[in-house]
């Protein structure tokens, strides 16, 4: 089945599959070279470790674009059952930005702040994925109260 597309009309399915593949795995590659930048976030530059990871996550997210299109991707994005999540990764990765770009060198946590929005975008998108599996939030949940809990009749 051919998913009709306003962006590259023209494209294969085929092609589709590599274009989103292709951003996949650039945004994976880019995500993870990120922490090749570590030692900078460590010492206090952010900046390149905060640019590489979060471009890396727009890569990747703007791949899905290949099989749906812009705008229907983004009204699945924005369904009731993933707009919580949606909006998380979004703020997650502005956030990440902003405090990387935006707060002054002399703030000490500012390192520690790009690490805690880096882990909301795990989570998030780890939450949005999770949504186009059925029953796969609920069995996430279970898995974190036995974890926190002890036994799954927390």
């Amino acid at each position: 089945m051919m998913l009709v597309c306003s962006v590259f009309p023209s494209l294969s399915y085929t092609q589709r599959l590599y274009g989103c593949l292709g951003c996949a795995v650039l945004g994976f590659l880019l995500s993870f070279g990120s922490f090749f930048r570590f030692s900078q976030l460590l010492k206090g530059n952010p900046a390149p470790f905060a640019l590489c990871f979060t471009l890396g996550s727009m890569v990747a997210l703007a791949g899905t674009c290949f099989l749906s299109g812009p705008r229907s991707q983004a009204g699945k994005m924005f369904k009731k059952t993933r707009c919580v999540a949606t909006t998380m990764y979004l703020l997650s990765m502005s956030g990440t930005l902003l405090v990387a770009f935006a707060l002054p060198a002399t703030v000490p946590a500012r390192g520690a702040l790009v690490l805690a929005c880096v882990a909301l975008q795990y989570v998030a998108i780890v939450w949005y994925t999770l949504s186009y599996i059925p029953f796969a939030r609920q069995w996430a949940k279970s898995c974190c109260t036995a974890i926190c809990c002890g036994d799954e009749m927390c």
